[in-house]
Formats: C-alpha cells, sequence, structure tokens
C-alpha cells in the first residue's frame, strides 16, 4: 500500500489522480494520505504504509527552512507543509520508502535541514534561467491528463545523473527531464546527496544513501513524463519494489513472532500438565494478548 500525499486544493482533480495511476500500473494500491495534525496520528501512518509519494504542489513556506519572502512565490498551504515535513521526517527514520517528486523533493530535504532558493532568478547565470514557473503551459499539462490526452509540449533540459545512485539504475547516466519547477534546493540537508543535475548547475534529483529504505527526490513531473517513457516509469519501480521488501520483511517478522508465542503457549501447556498449573492467570492473558497482536 502507498500512501500519496499530494495536497487536495489545486489543479481541480488532477492531484486525486496523477500519482495513483502509475502507482496501479505497477500493481500496487495507492491511498491518499490526508493533513495530520499530530505526531501520533502521523506514526500510526508509516506504520501501515509499505511506501510513500510526496507529490506536487504550492511552494513551501520559506519560513520552514529560514528563508525570506520573494515576489515569485506562490501561495500557500501551511497545514500540508507541517503535515508532510512531519511525515517525510517520521518516514525516513522509519525506514519507510519515500519518493518525493517537484515540491515533494524539496519536501525530504527541508525536512532534512536543507534550503532551497526561493526562484532562479535568484540563481548566477546561467541557472538564473533554468526554464520553469510556465503555470499557463502547466495549466494545459493538467487539462490534457485529466481528459486523457497526450501531454502538450513542454520546456525540458538534459540532466546527468550521479553515478551508482538509485536513480542511475532507472535512468542510466543522461536523461531529458520536463522543466516546470521555478524554485530548486539550495543547502543539502543531513544525509543528503545529488543525485541528478542540469548544465547549469540545478539541483534536478536528491538521494538520501544511508537511509535504510529508498529515499529519493526527482524535481521534475514524474507523474507526467513516466505516462510514455518506461525508464521513468521505473522510477516508480524503485519505490514499488522498496515497498514490496519492506512488506515481505513485516509479514516475515509476523510470522515469526506467531510461531514464537504458538511456542510458548505449547510449553506453558506442558508445564501445566507436567507441574499442576505453574502458569498464573497472568501469564495466559499476556499470552492471549501476544496471540491476537501476532494474528492482528
Amino acid at each position: 500500500m502507498i500512501g500519496i500525499s499530494s495536497g487536495f486544493s489545486h489543479y481541480g482533480d488532477y492531484l486525486g489522480l496523477a500519482f495513483t495511476r502509475p502507482v496501479r500500473r505497477l500493481g500496487a494500491l495507492p491511498l491518499i494520505v490526508p493533513y495530520f495534525e499530530d505526531d501520533e496520528a502521523i506514526q500510526l501512518a508509516v506504520d501501515r504504509l509499505d511506501g510513500l509519494v510526496l507529490g506536487v504542489g504550492c511552494d513551501l513556506q520559506p519560513e520552514s527552512y529560514g528563508g525570506g519572502r520573494h515576489p515569485s512565490l506562490t501561495e500557500h498551504s501551511p497545514y500540508r507543509d507541517w503535515s508532510e515535513l512531519a511525515l517525510a521526517r517520521l518516514a525516513i527514520a522509519d525506514g519507510l520508502p519515500v519518493l518525493g517528486i517537484c515540491r515533494g523533493m524539496q519536501v525530504i530535504n527541508v525536512a532534512l535541514g536543507g534550503t532551497l532558493h526561493p526562484d532562479h532568478s535568484v540563481l548566477p547565470a546561467p541557472a538564473d534561467s533554468h526554464p520553469g514557473g510556465d503555470w499557463e503551459g502547466w495549466a494545459e499539462v493538467v487539462a490534457a491528463t485529466l481528459a486523457g490526452e497526450p501531454s502538450p509540449a513542454h520546456p525540458s533540459h538534459e540532466i546527468a545523473v550521479a553515478p551508482g545512485s538509485r536513480l542511475a539504475g532507472a535512468l542510466g547516466p543522461r536523461a531529458t527531464v520536463n522543466s516546470y519547477h521555478h524554485q530548486s534546493v539550495a543547502l543539502l540537508g543531513r544525509g543528503v546527496v545529488r543525485a541528478a543535475w542540469a548544465g547549469d548547475g540545478v539541483v534536478e534529483a536528491i538521494e538520501v544513501p544511508e537511509s535504510p529504505a529508498l529515499c529519493l527526490g526527482v524535481q521534475w513531473e514524474l507523474q507526467e513524463s513516466c505516462r510514455d517513457d518506461a525508464s521513468q516509469l521505473g522510477i516508480f519501480g524503485l519505490l514499488v519494489e522498496s515497498a514490496r521488501r519492506r512488506l515481505l520483511c513485516r509479514v516475515g517478522q509476523l510470522q515469526a513472532g506467531k510461531k514464537h508465542v504458538e511456542a510458548a503457549l505449547e510449553l506453558g501447556s506442558a508445564v501445566v500438565v507436567g507441574q499442576h498449573a505453574c502458569e498464573t492467570p497472568e501469564h495466559g492473558e499476556l499470552a492471549d494478548r501476544q496471540t491476537m497482536q501476532a494474528e492482528a
């Protein structure tokens, strides 16, 4: 089960479909994640999910990474910001596989203490002319996706992919990607490394190599590029495969735990017969609770 955190208030029905479609194409079950307001609920979600997609949307509030206001900033979604930053931190710490797309990549970086450039215009040349921020063109993309039509022409550029990265396993050393973002990663967060970059130096993908599971962010609109590019769909495949391994591991642990409880119960029964009920009522209640937990 793959959680999809992508907001609710922008682009009509787009956010409810764009990320669930590739997940379903790969045989996994997507589940839309709400805005959480407390860590306990987030931990419960992380415990139950097998993977997580952090999707696109409006700019993060600059206060979340110690930045200042900029004229190009979009409107903000403070409840979503808090929820996703907390969700990303707990998910990464727990070893939940995470894939961040566009804003989602920035969420990963900020959650781990990194910062963002508020707009390409603050970057030195030639990065100050990096393609992006074409909101009219993006509206056409959204309309085409919802109508089931081919994606319209879009700004794009080449990227170089870091050798040995997880991303390189899907894309190879180079790729061409779309470019709608107007912000980019500045200071890398704790444990975060560049996984891809544009010719002008703009960071296009990040990874957290020390994470026990996949933790990957891409700056382009992966949910669009994967519609007709198998290698791009392969990035979603990295997430689904990592999520499948997590699920199998948890099932194995549950089965091992159940066998341990069953063995303990059999031993307890033998002790009762041979030693005339040395098992106290408290022991029996504990075993019952362990059995119910193992079967849950």
